[in-house]
């Protein structure tokens, strides 16, 4: 297994498990895309602070907690007619 197929693997590991912590189907489903790019941002910071001190455990985990929020944003775009699918 490639390490990109396992990172998008985690990812969308992570975007389940913070739909059944912290929220609920209907609600995340129509969350607005500000609230996924704040989520992300918000944990952006964490990882930075993470790195900084060199805890690479928790750089993993913030790296997780940024791209599941990055998943339902893109999501959420397409939801809305704001992006579309690339054909290619």
């Amino acid at each position: 297994m490639s390490a990109g197929y396992e990172f998008l693997q985690k990812t969308l590991l992570q975007a389940r498990l913070n739909r059944l912590k912290h929220g609920d189907e209907s609600r995340d489903d129509s969350r607005p895309v500000t609230d996924w790019a704040m989520i992300a941002g918000e944990h952006m910071g964490h990882l930075l602070g993470a790195i900084r001190v060199q805890d690479w455990a928790e750089v993993e985990r913030e790296i997780l907690h940024i791209s599941g929020p990055l998943l339902e944003l893109h999501e959420a775009l397409r939801r809305n007619g704001l992006i579309r699918d690339r054909k290619e």
